[in-house]
């Protein structure tokens, strides 16, 4: 047997199964503070405003680039494919599902990741480092009702907010490449996907988004509350960091198309 490589499983078996623990105990504390509408309380809801505008506001300017670019790509895309099968007339059916279901949802988790989530991540570990949580706890500040809650339900919004603006803004560009390539007016193209679109996609693209995006906090808060003393591991917590997250956004996206 390959004592090594057993050792190197087990570790890595024990690892995922303690930050997995500890996402699900940080979930827990923050819905007790959710609970007690620890929100109400005018020093954590000017900590939440805060975060809902550096993780929702902030980001607009780069998911109107992005989905202005991917809308066009995956218009042209669709619209080769399609036509080479001779079924132009399913257009808006093939680009709800692509845009509502996955490259909204993914490109906008992606996003906050590399935004929010790093700096979320970077900011619990050196205000650990830092002894600043040890402080607030000798204040008797709740650190769920203070770190926790208002960064989870800023992410929570931020996901489907940033995804149904990616999916406003993706299509509408998705129109100018439509009708750059064919003759058709916005009202066709408008008529087109409200008849494709059905409320099962629009939960999908919430569902979906909220649980990546609250992945994505529960995993930077976790990684960020496990460093020790040393600064040094804050750029290894990062990078463990970014591949459970991924990892995540895989299982989940996986998960959805099973069902």
């Amino acid at each position: 047997m390959n004592l090594p490589l057993v050792s190197t499983l087990g570790r890595w078996a024990i690892d995922r199964f303690q930050s997995y623990n500890q996402m699900v105990h940080i979930l827990v504390q923050a819905l007790s503070a959710l609970v007690r509408l620890a929100p109400f309380n005018p020093a954590i809801f000017f900590v939440l405003i805060r975060q809902i505008y550096f993780t929702a506001v902030q980001p607009v300017t780069i998911i109107t680039v992005s989905a202005l670019i991917l809308g066009s790509v995956t218009v042209h895309i669709l619209l080769r494919i399609l036509i080479g099968l001779g079924a132009y007339e399913q257009i808006g059916d093939f680009l709800i599902t692509a845009m509502l279901h996955h490259i909204a949802p993914i490109t906008c988790t992606l996003i906050i990741v590399l935004r929010s989530g790093t700096a979320v991540l970077t900011e619990m570990a050196l205000m650990k480092i830092n002894r600043e949580m040890a402080t607030l706890g000798v204040l008797g500040v709740p650190v769920e009702e203070y770190l926790f809650l208002p960064r989870l339900l800023a992410f929570l919004i931020a996901g489907p907010c940033l995804s149904f603006c990616f999916c406003v803004i993706g299509l509408l560009g998705g129109f100018f490449t439509l009708s750059f390539l064919h003759d058709i007016t916005f009202a066709s193209y408008l008529d087109r996907l409200l008849f494709a679109v059905d409320v099962a996609d629009v939960f999908i693209l919430i569902a979906k988004s909220m649980i990546m995006a609250g992945l994505v906090c529960l995993v930077a808060l976790q990684r960020g509350m496990s460093v020790q003393r040393s600064f040094t591991e804050v750029p290894i917590r990062l990078i463990q960091g970014m591949i459970q997250t991924v990892t995540l956004i895989i299982a989940v996206e996986v998960i959805f198309n099973l069902f």
